[in-house]
């Protein structure tokens, strides 16, 4: 049996999901029924992804019942803007509402609601996006809302308006970038946490050689008889921490998911711990402040992240 997190409103969450951004088109349905039978329960889609209507297909098409799953989706601000950014700064062209991009995701993975709702990045327009996925969840067509790549001054500046707390924040975790502070935060604050672009670009689909290749990564792997992928996946996976890899391998979905049969040792924990380079591949929120500067300047936390 799957493990499940609870998030702060109650509702569960399989700790291992299946990303899907980038798998073609024509390999998703015979991928997504793989991953079923494998013992994936979660599916981790967006709208940016363009995907969303092949995987309600796919879950026809193997005979997957919608209350069986639970699906993640993602606003991207490129769904309702034509969007162009000079130094941090948005220049758009608004071509429909907010909402309708939500709707369209409800009606391309033809179901009356979607379990996790995120925000795909911190944009400038926070508090309008925020406020619509708010009302969404409470109509109970979102059954949880969350954020990615958020760091603490941007959940303060949701909480300073809001009352509903992120119950999700997806960002980027590997033994390069373990992102401590930024999950001790989390956690410590209700939140959960899921781990993205772990061992890739967002972009590339190639591993991490760094990691693949790492001399104690190698070590440890060797120790315990797993892959160096499943020794990665199995520190995150301790840290009470979301997975979703992504691949159409067979061999690796089975890879991926098979980490709960060992677990690593506290020192080895720390031993992983100390490869943190803070180095990202992936979206680098310390580096782009957009529509939340009077949070950075006064909120003092940010300098011991």
């Amino acid at each position: 049996m799957y493990e499940k997190i609870k998030l702060n409103n109650g509702v569960e969450i399989p700790q291992q999901g299946f990303g899907t951004y980038l798998i073609p088109k024509d390999k998703l349905s015979e991928t997504i029924g793989k991953a079923y039978e494998m013992g994936y329960r979660q599916f981790d889609t967006a709208w940016r992804y363009g995907n969303e209507k092949e995987i309600a297909k796919a879950l026809k098409e193997n005979g997957i019942r919608r209350e069986d799953v639970f699906i993640t989706s993602k606003f991207n601000i490129t769904g309702s803007y034509k969007s162009l950014y000079f130094h941090n700064k948005l220049y758009s062209f608004k071509f429909r509402s907010i909402k309708s991009v939500f709707e369209q995701s409800l009606e391309d993975l033809d179901t009356d609601y979607i379990d996790l709702y995120l925000m795909h990045f911190p944009y400038p327009m926070y508090k309008t996006i925020w406020e619509v996925m708010s009302s969404f969840y409470v109509e109970g067509r979102f059954k949880a809302i969350g954020v990615c790549s958020f760091l603490p001054p941007h959940i303060e500046a949701i909480k300073s308006f809001s009352d509903i707390v992120p119950a999700v924040n997806q960002f980027e975790i590997s033994p390069l970038n373990s992102q401590k502070a930024l999950i001790q935060y989390c956690q410590n604050n209700g939140i959960a946490v899921e781990a993205m672009s772990t061992f890739s670009h967002y972009r590339n689909v190639e591993p991490r050689k760094e990691i693949l290749e790492n001399e104690l990564l190698l070590s440890l792997a060797k120790k315990y008889g797993k892959s160096v992928v499943q020794i990665v996946l199995r520190w995150i996976y301790q840290q009470n921490i979301i997975l979703i890899p992504k691949t159409w391998d067979y061999a690796h979905m089975l890879e991926n998911i098979s980490i709960t049969d060992f677990e690593l040792s506290d020192e080895d924990m720390k031993r992983i711990d100390s490869l943190n380079q803070g180095k990202f591949l992936n979206y680098n929120p310390y580096k782009s402040k957009q529509g939340f500067e009077e949070f950075w300047a006064n909120w003092s936390g940010f300098k011991s992240l």
